[in-house]
């Protein structure tokens, strides 16, 4: 069930399993391929603003960026402080590397527009799967993949500094062991 606008503003969003949940009831399995932007206030709290774009590219181009920074600018009105970005692509749960490069460009767009991704999701011909940094930014070597910001191998960082979808992920995996449903 679709919840209603004055429903969302008594629940903020303030784990990834409710902002799970949301994408979940919003969004759903996928029926066609577009991309979702949803919006966070300062508390959490989902925006009434939801911008599908439909028909994107198959991959990233030039304009992603422009896309990310035109998209952060038309909010700054409702004082969006996070985005939270809904990959929709009729296939399988399973991410392609297309999938990795949208959520690698949209991430350095909207990071250099000055509007953080709060979480990045993938709507799929059986639902939707939660797209942990890990599963995009990392190449098989175990270094960033180029168009991922700085180079660094994973487990360089302190515990402390692991991001929640880490923590998240081990506690909640799916079937496969690679993370929530």
């Amino acid at each position: 069930m679709k919840p209603h606008y004055e429903d969302t503003v008594t629940q903020p969003l303030t784990s990834d399993e409710l902002i799970h949940a949301r994408v979940s009831d919003l969004v759903g399995r996928a029926c066609r391929r577009q991309i979702w932007f949803l919006f966070l206030d300062g508390e959490d709290v989902q925006l009434p603003l939801i911008i599908p774009v439909a028909d994107p590219p198959v991959l990233p181009d030039d304009a992603t960026a422009r896309l990310a920074d035109t998209i952060a600018q038309g909010v700054e009105h409702l004082d969006a402080r996070s985005v939270i970005l809904v990959l929709e692509r009729y296939a399988g749960p399973q991410f392609s590397s297309a999938d990795k490069a949208w959520a690698r460009a949209l991430g350095e767009g909207f990071a250099g527009a000055g509007l953080p991704v709060r979480a990045t999701l993938v709507s799929h011909s059986r639902g939707v799967r939660w797209f942990a940094a890990d599963d995009f930014r990392w190449d098989a070597s175990g270094e960033v993949e180029k168009g991922a910001g700085t180079r660094e191998a994973p487990g360089t960082r302190d515990a402390a500094e692991l991001p929640q979808t880490r923590k998240i992920a081990r506690e909640h995996p799916t079937a496969d062991g690679r993370g929530p449903r």
